[in-house]
Formats: structure tokens, C-alpha cells, sequence
């Protein structure tokens, strides 16, 4: 069995065996810091109290927090029925890639990073269970365990988790870092597509909504999109990737998404080819000729950009422009 976390995970059975010895280690790094000071934004204590419990059956770490919450966001799915999709027998497992594969499946985001403890109690008092990649033992003998978080008390510096065979286990905060370091931080938060948080990172959000599409949950990819143009108005990717989406399906739908996020994208080489490629296919080129030019000023050697180039430059005709002509 490989002892990289990336490749493998989670044989977990117990939950207890080390915790007197990590907890003699005095106070985690980020425990010490936040509650020493406490962001404002951060409420000093949260709870999701609503989060379905399942008993963990031996090596099911992986399933049952997914089911967990799977079915708080509605999708009614136990871990029995999950374990064949993500459950790997020899490793006596579940790999993380398995975990957030197993989540689009269900037509969910999975937001999945290395994090940090500010993050985590973020998402939890936005009201969003965590799933956490923990290591209950020691580096060299490593013990991985799925656990959701259900809550937090920075006063009593205190964790909440569904955990083994233990509802809203409630664990010491600087323990909890330390087994959860061991897992290099790893997060798992199972998202509904028209749902965000301002505490995601806006790329890796947008990227997994865009993941979403190219596995075939088109409906859930694109509300998901939306939903990161919404939530971060600024970025161009979540305008560019639609734009892309609908660039053959509808292309005037595609021109309002390249358009509405024109000023965000504009210093950007790949925004303006794709935009002036699409202003070539509606006929609008002297548009596309504006637009490819700004991007040859970026990249001037771009094979790609001089592809599109050339092709709008052999077209003579604006006559047919729907932006132009107002149709």
C-alpha cells in the first residue's frame, strides 16, 4: 500500500488511539492564532446540527461522509450505495480523487484544496459540512480517516465532527490540526451548483464548476458558472468559460457572456481570441479585428492568435453583424 496521501487514502477504524499524546504537544499553530485573535468576520462559535449521521462499518470513512452529506443537501444516498463507486478493497479505502469524482457524480461541486483552519470554520458558519482528510496516528504509521465537520467553539477551542461511530464527536482544536496537517490540510466541500461561498478561492471554484461540464453534468457546470459570476463579478474565467460553452450552441448567448466580462478579461491573450473568433463567426469583424489585434499586443508570437488573425483578415463582409445591425 503506497503511503503518499495523494495516491491513497483512509484506513480508519478507530478514532482515539493517539490523542493523548498529540494533545500534549501544547497549541497548534493556526489554533493559537485565531483564537488569540479572532477574525471579526468569524463568529466565535457555529453549529450545524442538521447534518444526517450515519455509523461508520469498518474502512467506510470515505463513503459515510459523503452520505452524510449527500443527503443534507438532499440527495438521499447511504453508504452502502456509495461504496462501490469510490470504495477500493486492497487499499482498504477511498481515494480523495475517488471522493470528489463520486461528488459530480451526484451533480455537486466538490471544492477540494489544501486549506487552512480559518478557511474550514469559515465554510462551517456559512452552514456548510466539511469534509476533512485526517491522519489519526503518527507520520510513519499513518492512520487516514474521513471526517465531516459540524461545527466549532473558538472559546472552548473546540472541534465538532461526525466521526467513526461518533455524532458530533467534540475534539480539541489543536489536536485536530495536528491530525489533520498530517493529511496536508485537505478539504472536502460538497457544493449544490447554485450555491458559494465568499470564503472559496474564486479559480479552484470556477475550475471544478468547469469540471463539472467536461464529465457531462452540463445543467450543474453552467448553473455553477453563473453562480461564480455572480459571486465574483470581477473575474473574467467563470464570463470566459461560458462564453466558451455557448460559443457553437448559441453564439449570441456567448457574445453577451465574452461582453459582460470584457473589462475583466481584456488584458487577457486567451479572453480576446476566443471573443474575436466568435465576433468573426457572427460576421461582426471589423469587432474581431479590434479584438484580435489587442491580443497580438499581449502575445505576439502566439500561433494561436496569428491562426485567428489570419482567419478574420480573409473576411471582407460586416454587413451580417447582429451587434451592429441591432438584430
Amino acid at each position: 500500500m503506497c503511503s503518499s496521501i495523494h495516491i491513497w487514502v483512509l484506513k480508519a477504524g478507530f478514532i482515539a488511539s493517539f490523542f493523548i499524546l498529540l494533545s500534549a504537544c501544547g497549541t497548534a499553530p493556526q489554533t493559537l492564532a485565531l483564537t488569540a485573535s479572532p477574525p471579526d468576520s468569524l463568529p466565535r462559535q457555529s453549529s450545524i446540527k442538521s447534518v444526517p449521521f450515519y455509523a461508520q462499518k469498518k474502512y467506510f470513512c470515505g463513503p459515510t461522509a459523503l452520505a452524510e452529506v449527500f443527503n443534507f443537501y438532499g440527495a438521499k444516498q447511504t453508504p452502502e450505495k456509495l461504496a462501490p463507486s469510490i470504495f477500493i478493497p486492497e487499499l482498504e479505502g477511498s481515494l480523495q480523487i475517488e471522493m470528489a469524482a463520486a461528488t459530480r457524480k451526484y451533480h455537486f461541486l466538490p471544492y477540494a484544496d489544501n486549506s487552512n483552519l480559518k478557511q474550514l470554520l469559515a465554510l462551517v458558519s456559512d452552514g456548510m459540512p466539511v469534509i476533512v482528510l485526517q491522519n489519526l496516528s503518527i507520520p510513519w504509521i499513518p492512520a487516514w480517516h474521513y471526517a465531516v465537520v459540524t461545527g466549532y467553539d473558538l472559546q472552548q477551542q473546540t472541534i465538532r465532527l461526525h466521526s467513526g461511530d461518533i455524532k458530533h464527536y467534540e475534539m480539541d482544536l489543536s489536536v485536530f490540526e495536528r491530525t489533520w496537517q498530517r493529511a496536508n490540510f485537505w478539504l472536502l466541500a460538497v457544493v449544490p451548483p447554485d450555491k458559494s461561498s465568499r470564503h472559496f478561492n474564486s479559480f479552484i471554484y470556477t475550475k471544478a464548476a468547469q469540471d463539472l461540464i467536461d464529465v457531462g453534468k452540463i445543467d450543474s457546470g453552467v448553473m455553477a458558472l453563473q453562480q461564480a459570476s455572480k459571486q465574483w463579478p470581477d473575474q473574467w474565467l467563470a464570463y470566459f468559460l461560458l462564453g466558451n460553452y455557448y460559443l457553437n450552441l448559441d453564439p449570441m448567448r456567448a457574445y453577451n457572456w465574452y461582453q459582460k466580462g470584457y473589462p475583466y478579461g481584456q488584458y487577457t491573450a486567451a479572453y480576446l481570441n476566443n471573443f474575436a473568433y466568435l465576433m468573426g463567426k457572427l460576421g461582426c469583424n471589423n469587432e474581431a479585428r479590434q479584438l484580435i489585434n489587442q491580443a497580438l499586443a499581449i502575445k505576439p508570437d502566439d500561433p494561436n492568435l496569428q491562426d485567428t488573425y489570419q482567419s478574420i483578415d480573409k473576411k471582407l463582409n460586416q454587413s451580417m453583424c447582429p451587434i451592429v445591425s441591432g438584430q
